[in-house]
């Protein structure tokens, strides 16, 4: 690994992309499986099922963009400056979701993810390798994919880490403003014990298994706030790579594929 490559400014600029991208890209498909199966029900060919469409995007569109950058008709840092906005946007339209969402809203909160990832890749390597001479493009290489899988590394741990601890700070919240003296919440248990001791459980079983449901369903709510804070979050990380576009130096794009990676 060669990291004098990094005192090139655009190379500098396209491996921090490449972070941001990996953060984003893993940390989102390794969270989005747990909610669905946590929360929703989901058995794992189902959740697999929702990845599917930003797969799809990518696969239909990336090749569309290396064609607008060949041919000139629009410039890499335009393709740049555009892909972390709409993955922004995703990922803020997936922290609005709750418990009732149905599969076509994740499956096109991904589809929608996935149109700005198609449009990320092949601008960022052509900025990556626009000042770099030719017997660099190999141990570029490398360390653009040490940074991508850097930053992938980082996302999983961040949703490992950052989803638990949301998760103990809303239960917090919402415990301490729901009490057991709380009227709604009293009002709630009573008709479920009611409804339990109608269709055959005992009193001290109906009282104990509305206490157990309500509580699940405020570990259910707050886990999924947690989630939906680290969508926000990665959100916001993502949106703020966009400045970092105006700092990339002037470049020709050349006829010639850049080098791989």
């Amino acid at each position: 690994i060669d990291l004098h490559l990094l005192a090139n400014r655009n190379f500098l600029i396209s491996s921090t992309l490449y972070f941001i991208f990996g953060f984003g890209l893993f940390a989102s498909t390794t969270m989005i499986p747990q909610v669905l199966q946590s929360l929703y029900g989901y058995r794992a060919i189902d959740a697999g099922l929702v990845l599917g469409p930003g797969a799809f995007v990518i696969t239909l569109l990336a090749p569309v963009g290396a064609q607008l950058i060949q041919r000139g008709i629009i410039h890499p840092r335009v393709l740049v400056a555009i892909s972390p906005v709409i993955v922004s946007a995703s990922m803020l339209y997936y922290s609005g979701f709750t418990l009732q969402t149905d599969y076509s809203h994740y499956a096109l909160a991904r589809a929608f993810q996935g149109l700005g990832y198609a449009f990320f890749f092949v601008p960022v390597s052509v900025i990556a390798y626009s000042q770099l001479k030719p017997n660099q493009n190999n141990r570029a290489s490398s360390l653009t994919n040490l940074f991508r899988n850097w930053g992938g590394s980082f996302g999983i741990a961040f949703i490992t880490t950052v989803g638990e601890r949301r998760q103990n700070f809303h239960q917090s919240v919402v415990g301490a403003n729901l009490t057991s003296s709380s009227p709604g919440l009293q009002e709630s248990i009573h008709n479920m014990t009611a409804y339990l001791a109608q269709h055959g459980y005992s009193q001290a079983d109906s009282v104990k298994a509305a206490y157990l449901y309500y509580y699940s369903q405020l570990e259910q709510q707050t886990r999924l706030l947690g989630f939906m804070d680290c969508f926000r979050i990665i959100g916001w990380i993502t949106l703020a790579m966009v400045p970092l576009v105006f700092f990339i130096r002037h470049f020709h794009v050349s006829d010639k594929p850049s080098g791989g990676h």
